[in-house]
Order: structure tokens, then sequence, then C-alpha cells
């Protein structure tokens, strides 16, 4: 019955749900770590900028960042921080267009894209450097972890991935898009909109047969995902791309171990992405439901600079690769 009770109890001020969302993103401090950076060619001729700590582990965690984020994120830098001090490789993912240098093809990502990651890790197992591969993903980025561990069984190419962990992942995406069109979330939803505002102008450079820019820009995901997510990927508008890509289609297809971390007071979610019944179905699905946490928040740093979160993450991949499963 994985339902994990939580031990994080953050001073009163971080019970802010916005305060701690906003200080994780803006004010924590970034940790110093030298990455390797590596372009990796995908078939069909794009690329994507994978960066490594590499510490000489036979054991590799990739990172996979939130919506606009990057591997220069704080809480991929932490996460990196944490695990690579306790022995793992590294490999902090930048999506299409992420890290610093627009990509060269109209496609982007989204909640469902797996297919680049999964691009990624048959190249490393080819190479036979890794003996176990495990993903942490952080909201957006968490949704394609969840998807693509739903996809292993029967996969021999993917077989070295053992397991994963999820923060703050909206599993619903119909109703988490009403969680984040309401008022309280309008600073979050234009910021995120803003910077996707001028990425659609570089495409539009970068393809001006196409008339992808519309004339006039609305700040709601509705107005995105129907001119530029949904159709550019194989969804017919928003709502089919909402109906069909949410991660709580496939948490029942998971069959290694997987930790899913979301916050009660994360304003991004609604109802339906605490999926508190079905860690007590299946026996590979560990969810944690702390009372605070905000959006990938989980502060303040502890004596050595890392989160609950970043602990919390790195103890249950250590359990899972040394054990199998996890106890606490």
């Amino acid at each position: 019955m994985p339902y994990i009770n939580d031990d994080y109890r953050p001073p009163f001020w971080f019970k802010n749900n916005h305060i701690n969302t906003i200080s994780a993103a803006l004010f924590r401090r970034k940790m110093k770590l030298i990455f390797e950076r590596k372009r990796f060619k995908l078939k069909d001729d794009d690329f994507v900028d994978l960066d490594f700590v590499i510490t000489g582990a036979d054991k590799l965690v990739i990172l996979m960042h939130g919506l606009e984020g990057s591997s220069d994120r704080a809480y991929i830098r932490g996460m990196a921080k944490i695990l690579s001090k306790h022995h793992f490789d590294v490999l902090a993912f930048n999506f299409r267009g992420c890290s610093g240098e627009p990509n060269l093809s109209m496609k982007g990502y989204h909640m469902a894209a797996t297919e680049d990651l999964e691009e990624v890790i048959t190249s490393l197992k080819d190479e036979n450097k890794y003996k176990s591969t495990y993903l942490v993903g952080f909201s957006l980025g968490g949704s394609v972890v969840l998807r693509f561990l739903s996809l292993l069984k029967g996969n021999p190419s993917l077989n070295n991935v053992k397991g994963g962990v999820a923060f703050s992942v909206p599993l619903h995406l119909v109703n988490a898009n009403k969680a984040i069109d309401r008022l309280e979330n309008a600073m979050y939803r234009i910021r995120f909109l803003l910077s996707l505002k001028k990425k659609m102008k570089l495409k539009q450079i970068q393809f001006p047969s196409n008339n992808l820019f519309p004339k006039k820009w609305e700040y709601n995901f509705t107005f995105f995902d129907n001119f530029y997510t949904g159709p550019v990927h194989g969804f017919k508008n928003a709502h089919d791309y909402w109906q069909k890509a949410g991660a709580l289609n496939v948490l029942d297809k998971i069959e290694v171990p997987c930790l899913l971390v979301n916050a009660a007071d994360d304003s991004f979610l609604s109802e339906q992405c605490f999926p508190h019944d079905l860690a007590h179905k299946n026996s590979n699905f560990y969810f944690c439901c702390p009372e605070w946490g905000g959006h990938v928040g989980f502060m303040p740093a502890d004596k050595n600079g890392f989160l609950w979160s970043e602990v919390f993450a790195c103890d249950f991949l250590i359990d899972i690769h040394e054990k199998g499963n996890y106890v606490r």
C-alpha cells in the first residue's frame, strides 16, 4: 500500500503556497555545477541539448524540467547536485528550444512528448555505459516522466530504466487548465505565455510561409494549445490534446517503482491530480501529498542547501536502486 505520509514541515511563511512557489522559482540560490553539454541529433534532424554531470558512476538519473524551464533552473541544479554527491551520473535534459538556442523544426515539446527522451535513452543504452537509468521530472517534465514509465513494458530497448520520481504534475489536463485559469494564477500564466509568445515570434521568422503567429495574442492556454501545441503535435485542438496527453490516463500501466509528489496546496492542480486510490491499488506507484509545498516549491533549503524534495527524491532512488523498492 504505497501511500507515503510525508515529513515536510516548513516554517509558517512557506505554508503560503504562492510564497513557496515564487521564492523557489525566483529567489533560491542556484547550486554551483559544471555541466558538460552534448548536442544530440534527433532522427528528424532537429536536436536537443543534454547537460551532464559525470561522476564515473554506472547509474544515471535524467532530469526533466517544467514548462519553459531549462537545465539552468534552480530546481534542476539542486537535484543534480544532491544526486551527483550520492554517486549518480546526472543528465539534465533540455526540451527542444529550451537550451538557449531555437530548435530547427516546428515541433516543440508538450505534456506527453516522450519520443525525444526515448531516442536519447536508447542511444545511451547502446553505448553500454549505464546499467541502470532513473528519471526525475517537474510539472510538465514530470508528466513526460510518468508517461514514459508507462511505456516500458515489452520494450527491450528501454529495460535499463528502473524507476522515477515526478513532482507537481497536472495529471488531469482538462481540469488543471481550469485551475491555471483562475485569477490567483494570472501572474504565472502570463509569465509562461509571454515566454511562449517570444518563441512563437521566432518560429514565424524561421517558417514565414506557415503564417503561424496570430494577429491577436491571448493569455490563456486554450488559445495557445489550439493554435500551436495541438495541431503541430498531431492533436485536433487544445481539448483533444488535454484529453489524450494527461498522465492520469496511464498511471495504472506503470510497472517500475515510481514516486509522485503533489502538494495539496498547489494552485496549478485540480482535484483529479491527487490519485490517492491508485496508490493503494498499484504496488509500484508511490504517492505523497504534502499539505504544503506550492508548485515545484518545497522550500526552504536545509543547512546543505538542499530542499526537502531533493533529499526525498534522492533517498527514494537510492532505495529502489539498492533494494528494488522504497522502505521508510
